[in-house]
């Protein structure tokens, strides 16, 4: 197609097929190349990370590729790994990606004021004596969760010295399992190319399977800012409340805009992730969109909880716009084309996620008929990701979003209206009780 951009599009969820034709109608200027999914990773195709990469740099060479789009963390981990093959592809560097990735170093490199933390070796043959010394350093209660990981999946708090052992050799369990998880990747798959891309000695613990256990902090919200990089300039976009269910602190509910935290703490938040993310653009990390996930400490000090890259097309930025398309955004950044200004509007919006906490047939989860009737009500949008035919899977523990199955925005109501509207469509659309993430 003379005039059109190459654009090859990396996913661990799938594109259905009518979501594969808006995209191509709505950005015609891209000639979409959708290649297979990253969850392939692990199978007879591509057993590791580094075959994944090879065979897109084999598309990118062969099909003339001008540009390169990730959805989510782990695929901007290999876009930026193709941005530095190809000096023509738009990107940042795998460094600063993977600091953001990695857990412990985003606490050591990227965070100026880090909360006292450990990496513990899942391989060591001293994992209980190592394991006791770094409760001793973090103290009780903590946190422990995986050293490479998104969307807050598997994080447990400890609240006892007994409890630590057993919950290091769960995840040991379930990140040596041959099943390939997006949300938290086993180094063993992505050995190969952190050997490849990664500076080992400057990053010894990139080779190791680890766990980092981090001090408890008492927290009274959670902000989200969200923002991007052109040309080594930093962009800050949005800064969003995260919803917890008041009942259920360890369940998400969603987003509210604005965010109710005074404009002093917010001024000190996009402050704080400013200079986090002047961190990562020192070590090259340029071109694309990231957010920054912040708890408010009691004291309404700010603390950093993890930086995410890419995310295209934010589903939360994206409600709250009065002007813009983040998904333009993100193709002008990979295409070296200038960048449209995105508005945020005034109107308060609320984003609820209706997440897995069953698997099997998604019509034994979702009454389908009842989306129809609520997406008739007024200043509401809901968009189900799951068709009748589709089989979800549970959720992981942790409370995080993961790969929800389903997003309700309420506009225009305050917070505790939005909150309550969110419940009863909650109760609508699922079909148990025992489904519902607040009890």
């Amino acid at each position: 197609m003379p005039g059109h951009k190459k654009t090859l599009m990396i996913s661990v969820l799938p594109f259905p097929a009518a979501v594969r034709n808006d995209m191509s109608v709505k950005y015609e200027d891209h000639h979409f190349i959708w290649v297979p999914m990253l969850n392939n990773v692990n199978g007879d195709t591509f057993p590791d990370l580094m075959t994944y990469t090879d065979m897109l740099k084999d598309i990118v060479t062969r099909g003339h590729v001008t540009g390169v789009v990730s959805r989510l963390d782990l695929e901007t981990l290999v876009h930026a790994a193709l941005s530095e093959e190809f000096p023509h592809i738009f990107g940042p560097t795998v460094e600063s990606c993977f600091l953001a990735i990695h857990k412990f170093y985003s606490r050591t490199v990227l965070d100026l004021n880090p909360i006292p933390c450990e990496a513990l070796d899942l391989d060591s043959p001293t994992i209980e004596e190592d394991a006791d010394l770094a409760l001793q350093r973090v103290g009780l209660p903590a946190f422990l969760k995986p050293g490479l990981g998104t969307g807050s999946e598997a994080v447990c708090k400890i609240n006892k010295k007994e409890e630590l052992l057993p919950t290091i050799l769960r995840m040991k369990a379930a990140l040596t399992e041959a099943s390939f998880n997006p949300h938290n990747p086993s180094i063993h798959l992505l050995r190969k190319f952190v050997v490849r891309y990664i500076d080992t000695k400057k990053y010894p613990l990139a080779l190791r399977q680890v766990v980092v256990l981090e001090k408890y902090v008492d927290v009274k919200k959670k902000v989200t800012v969200d923002g991007y990089v052109n040309n080594g300039k930093i962009n800050h976009l949005l800064t969003i409340e995260s919803v917890y269910w008041p009942s259920r602190w360890d369940n998400v509910a969603g987003y509210y805009h604005p965010c109710r935290a005074t404009t002093q703490v917010k001024t000190d938040i996009v402050k704080t992730f400013v200079e986090v993310v002047e961190r990562m653009t020192a070590l090259g990390f340029d071109n694309q969109v990231l957010h920054g996930e912040f708890f408010v400490k009691s004291s309404g000090e700010p603390s950093l909880v993890e930086v995410n890259v890419g995310r295209m097309g934010l589903s939360h930025l994206h409600a709250c716009l009065s002007q813009g398309d983040p998904v333009r955004l993100q193709l002008q950044l990979v295409s070296g084309e200038g960048v449209h200004p995105l508005r945020v509007g005034e109107r308060p919006v609320f984003l609820g996620y209706i997440v897995p906490r069953f698997s099997g047939p998604a019509t034994d989860y979702i009454n389908f008929d009842k989306v129809d009737e609520i997406s008739q009500e007024q200043g509401v949008r809901v968009v189900v990701k799951v068709g009748r035919n589709d089989h979800i899977t549970m959720l992981g523990q942790g409370g995080g979003l993961g790969d929800y199955v389903a997003r309700v925005v309420v506009e225009g109501l305050s917070y505790e209206d939005s909150m309550e509207k969110f419940k009863l469509f909650s109760e609508r659309m699922l079909k148990k009780q025992e489904w519902f993430a607040w009890l």
